[in-house]
């Protein structure tokens, strides 16, 4: 049986032969291509199309730790000590936010850092870095969580950004321990910031990119949970809850809408456990992912 099919200056002619007795298949297909020739050129990428960047978390945390170590042995950073008693302060800055931009997750990561605890161990002489995350809401502010900061055994915070550059946090303008949230100072850098969006709804669709694990640059998608009332210094505050993953590492990280702008902020995982015996609890249910809600971050900065 021959098909021919014709399609503007493309001819193409399909054979197909078919042995039933067998059970047995066989097509050949033919193609006759005339003034429409394929070359390489036609099925090559877009000029749009961006190749993917690939993380080599070993090399960032390696460079990360070089960085600060550089910077702790020079004395000229800012200590731990410095910073956490300007976050004991809970000081607060009035910010005119830039005008909103529309993200997609590749372009948002570009906005994202680690920031990292420095800090020196009881087993050997050197330093190490403890990643959290954070987000640039102009381009020399970082917003993270109260409690990365505020970290005595820490002795410094280095932050490394998306396109490889560190910085050394220089001070804390603005912090809630009750909302869990402050906002860091680096110098200046050129990023171009996240914008805040608008409360979600419950349902609304939402992303996350954080570093959980030295995991760097995880996206994880979801949606809003809920918004419920927690307890903060035992002073009731409410929070929001998303099903997007995230754990360890990720306190800091902007949780995106559909347009690429914050609505909430991940702060802490709560495990559900259908038993507890002897202090030992087992047979994990599933785990909570909560978060600050964008209207708290507001508030502190008077965006």
């Amino acid at each position: 049986m021959n098909l021919s099919l014709r399609n503007g200056n493309c001819n193409m002619v399909i054979s197909v032969m078919v042995k039933s007795t067998n059970c047995f298949f066989v097509a050949a297909v033919g193609a006759v291509l005339a003034g429409c020739a394929v070359t390489p050129s036609a099925i090559s990428p877009s000029p749009s199309y961006i190749a993917p960047v690939v993380v080599n978390d070993r090399e960032i945390i390696g460079q990360m730790t070089a960085r600060a170590t550089t910077m702790m042995d020079s004395g000229s950073v800012v200590g731990m000590k410095t910073l956490i008693a300007k976050l004991k302060t809970e000081p607060k800055i009035k910010l005119n936010l830039p005008k909103p931009n529309l993200f997609t997750p590749g372009e948002a990561q570009k906005a994202i850092a680690v920031v990292g605890g420095v800090y020196k161990c009881n087993r050997c002489p050197r330093w190490h870095v403890a990643p959290a995350s954070g987000f640039f809401i102009s381009d020399d502010l970082i917003v993270t969580n109260y409690h990365v900061v505020d970290q005595p055994e820490r002795d410094g915070l280095v932050v490394r950004l998306f396109d490889g550059r560190f910085f050394m946090v220089e001070d804390v303008v603005a912090a809630s321990e009750r909302f869990d949230l402050a906002v860091l100072r680096v110098p200046k850098t050129g990023i171009k910031p996240i914008s805040l969006g608008q409360p979600a709804p419950v349902g609304s669709k939402v992303d996350l990119i954080s570093h959980p694990n030295q995991k760097f640059y995880t996206l994880s998608e979801g949606r809003v949970a809920r918004y419920f009332i927690t307890q903060r210094n035992r002073k009731a505050v409410s929070a929001m809850a998303i099903t997007a993953d995230f754990g360890k590492g990720s306190s800091g990280a902007p949780v995106l809408n559909d347009s690429g702008q914050v609505v909430g902020i991940a702060a802490s995982t709560e495990s559900l456990y259908y038993t507890e015996k002897d202090g030992v609890q087992k047979n994990l249910q599933m785990v909570f992912k909560n978060c600050v809600p964008v209207g708290q971050l507001r508030e502190l900065i008077g965006g």
